[in-house]
């Protein structure tokens, strides 16, 4: 009994040590799959956009757009246009010209892919369907709307790609046999699991297979993978093993009490480390509250003593405060850094979504620094409206807003300007930017800072140093929202900090 719950136990091992390598080589074939298709799929996009704004398009307009576009791609067919639903020009003509004049709204099966698109508005990719003059291929329809006349979105027609099956497959490195396993797809006409099985051997979905799924414009395809042989190949077909097992019997009797004592061990280590880790909090307790409270302190009284009219203090006097706010700001600001950069790294933290007034928000945490900017003589011009709303967690925008800002400020020269705009805004996301015009940094510091090791030089003005933690931070809260930070910088002319955010779809 023992030996066989031991074959049972290895067995589930190994079963799941496979599904997580055949997961691993489904994501990557998807993410390829992915990839081929969509750059194909752009090309009806290209064309769905320029039709849109020139709906009088000629044939040989098309023909020159078309040519610019899938001319040299090896994966595509053919491609078309179909005012109104009927097909009027074909890209390359030769070999197609049956298609010229065909009413897909005439044709039942196209009829309904037709009619979807226009009441979606979204790219069908249909198929995989058998050419008249050979190959299987894909058909991916894009609707066009007539932009330019008095009714918005007034449906002009069709345009449509055929994308070669195989020719696509080949591209994406996809393969029914890889890496000791078997794959295939299923989906028709984008139906994910309720469409059959276009790809491999159907029988792959039978077995329990591991899966993922295969993003379409409207649709989805179900990409499945077992192992060679299927699940019940391991030990079921090697009578050997049990033979080995049965002799291995009393060296499994000593490993038990190998892994009785290592249990033990590792009861005493847990324990151990949960004394490190409380310990750890505490430290971490006393930073927050013990350490933070006096810096700030010294940051709020030098301010004060800074204050036009409120002081007595000469000259010399204001420069050493002058001096001591600033170290006592930078102080500060280090403290919070690794704060965040601590809890950013603990489990369960900066996870909460909420909606975000990028406006508001920017407003709040530029006027953290108005006291510093003033007394540098540097002014923030802030370009970004109330009402632009964002999604994301309110603690890591206005982390990264406090670092940035902090940061064109500190490294502005005497009598600089600090800006906070943004560069671009479409229905998905905002960039957002922070500019100074201070001395600017190198390339190779630029690299060093987005590849997370910091800067460690002098700063943009006064030779301040900087550790380029804050950047850093910045960089990982964005990567772990899924956004990215950008760094253009040039010598003498100053350093851009830009930064995507998702934005909030306004209600229909």
């Amino acid at each position: 009994m023992v030996i066989f719950g031991y074959i049972r136990w290895s067995k589930e091992i190994w079963e799941k040590d496979e599904r997580s390598r055949i997961m691993e080589v489904l994501i990557s074939r998807r993410s390829n799959l992915e990839n081929e298709l969509y750059a194909r799929i752009y090309y009806t996009k290209s064309v769905a956009a320029y039709i849109s704004l020139h709906p009088d398009v000629t044939e040989e307009e098309f023909h020159n757009l078309a040519s610019e576009l899938v001319g040299a791609d090896s994966v595509i067919n053919s491609m078309s246009i179909s005012p109104s639903g009927v097909i009027s020009a074909v890209y390359p003509t030769r070999g197609h010209e049956a298609a010229i004049g065909l009413d897909l709204l005439d044709h039942p099966a196209r009829r309904k892919i037709v009619e979807q698109t226009i009441h979606t508005g979204r790219t069908y990719v249909a198929g995989p369907v058998e050419l008249v003059e050979g190959g299987i291929a894909f058909i991916s329809y894009t609707p066009i709307f007539d932009k330019t006349g008095d009714i918005p979105w007034e449906f002009w027609g069709m345009t449509d790609i055929v994308i070669f099956r195989d020719s696509l497959f080949e591209a994406a490195g996809l393969s029914s046999n890889e890496g000791g396993a078997q794959i295939a797809l299923r989906g028709y006409d984008g139906l994910g699991a309720g469409g059959e099985v276009f790809f491999g051997d159907p029988a792959v979905f039978d077995d329990r297979p591991v899966q993922v799924t295969v993003q379409l414009p409207d649709g989805e395809w179900i990409l499945a993978g077992v192992p060679l042989g299927g699940w019940a190949g391991y030990l079921d077909q090697d009578l050997t093993m049990v033979v080995i097992l049965v002799g291995s019997s009393i060296v499994i009797a000593i490993l038990i009490g190998i892994l009785v004592g290592a249990f033990l061990k590792l009861r005493a280590s847990r324990q151990q480390l949960r004394a490190l880790n409380e310990d750890k909090n505490r430290l971490i307790s006393i930073i927050a509250h013990d350490l933070r409270s006096p810096v700030a302190a010294v940051s709020s009284l030098s301010k004060e003593l800074l204050e036009p009219g409120e002081s007595a203090l000469s000259g010399e006097m204001r420069e050493i405060a002058g001096l001591l706010q600033a170290s006592s700001e930078d102080s500060l600001m280090l403290l919070e850094n690794l704060l965040d950069w601590v809890r950013s790294r603990e489990r369960g933290e900066f996870t909460r979504n909420d909606q975000i007034d990028l406006g508001k928000l920017t407003f709040e945490t530029a006027s953290l620094f108005q006291s510093l900017a003033r007394n540098r003589s540097v002014e923030i011009d802030k370009e970004i409206p109330e009402g632009i709303l964002v999604y994301g967690d309110p603690r890591i925008l206005q982390t990264i807003l406090r670092n940035l800002i902090s940061n064109a400020v500190k490294f502005s020269p005497t009598g600089g300007q600090v800006k906070i705009g943004l560069l671009s805004r479409d229905e998905n996301e905002v960039k957002v930017y922070v500019r100074d015009f201070g001395r600017g940094m190198r390339d190779q510091q630029v690299a060093r800072i987005l590849r997370g090791e910091g800067d460690g030089s002098s700063g943009n003005s006064g030779h301040e140093p900087s550790s380029g933690l804050g950047l850093s931070l910045c960089r990982d809260l964005l990567a772990r929202c899924g956004q990215s930070m950008y760094i253009d910088s040039e010598l003498g002319v100053g350093t851009t900090v830009s930064f995507t955010f998702p934005v909030i779809l306004p209600a229909k």
